[in-house]
């Protein structure tokens, strides 16, 4: 069995489901992970204080890669060990073409979070992420506040069609991955600076931690962790994850729903 020093989890679909923690099944698999020396970091699109509840009740400390990689924060110090930041022109041009095609735009600074309008979709945001957003133009942020990522959210299959214009009338300012959350439907799309990726943020972690890639699993479900699978020493799709996603794992683990990150613990490091 390889000596694994460090489990990289996926958030939504992968470490959660339905709800805001994880099963107490996946709860007691980290545990017991813990104390078999291995050490656990989230590898996230969401933003580092959309994480701190988990980091807090599964006693996370150490380093976890946030906003789609575009940082490595420290639990709980909150240092900021890596980050690039979302050039302004690409947040501006998001802004625009957000408001143009009529969809939901979240902007990400490293501790606040913004919206333009309130509402329905605003409120399963602050419940599934246990924050609340600063509603305001999003326009006056642009050269006055370091954005790390801008959120695009889909909530059916024509805004879909029109978040993919968007993405790809992007692609000259920043590049947008897209993950599928299979609790809600909700399409989320991360638009970040060109040369972020959980991919260089793992191995900017693994470099901090004086280990190699070889000793780390990884477990993800959606399309933004393929760049992670093709570096880990070992990845776990989750059983609701595209084929694109299972064709670079090592194994297929059940779904969130039946505990996937519980299993694949258990068998592969306990």
């Amino acid at each position: 069995m390889t000596d694994y020093k460090l489990l990289i989890l996926d958030v939504d679909g992968t470490l959660i489901g339905h709800g805001v923690y994880p099963s107490p099944r996946v709860a007691e698999a980290i545990k017991m992970a813990k104390k078999n020396g291995v050490t656990i970091a989230l590898g996230t699109g969401r933003a580092s204080e959309a994480c701190y509840h988990l980091l807090r009740g599964l006693d996370l400390d150490g380093l976890h890669i946030v906003f789609d990689g575009a940082a490595v924060i420290e639990w709980p110090s909150h240092d900021i060990i890596f980050l690039q930041a979302l050039p302004p022109r690409a947040m501006q041009r998001l802004v625009e073409l957000s408001r143009q095609y009529e969809l939901f735009l979240e902007i990400y600074a490293h501790d606040f979070y913004f919206i333009e309008q309130d509402g329905q979709l605003a409120e399963h945001q602050r419940q599934k992420l246990q924050i609340n957003p600063l509603v305001t133009d999003l326009m006056t942020l642009v050269n006055r506040v370091k954005v790390v990522k801008g959120q695009l959210l889909a909530v059916n299959e024509d805004e879909k069609q029109r978040a993919d214009l968007v993405t790809k009338e992007m692609e000259n300012f920043c590049k947008i991955s897209w993950s599928l959350d299979p609790s809600n439907g909700i399409f989320f799309g991360n638009a970040v600076a060109r040369s972020v990726s959980k991919c260089g943020a793992l191995q900017e972690v693994t470099d901090y931690l004086g280990i190699t890639l070889d000793q780390t699993l990884a477990i993800g479900d959606s399309y933004n962790d393929i760049g992670i699978f093709k570096v880990a020493g070992t990845k776990v799709a989750m059983g609701h994850s595209p084929d694109s996603l299972k064709e670079l794992a090592d194994w297929v683990a059940p779904s969130v729903e039946d505990d996937g990150v519980a299993a694949a613990i258990e068998r592969f490091i306990l």
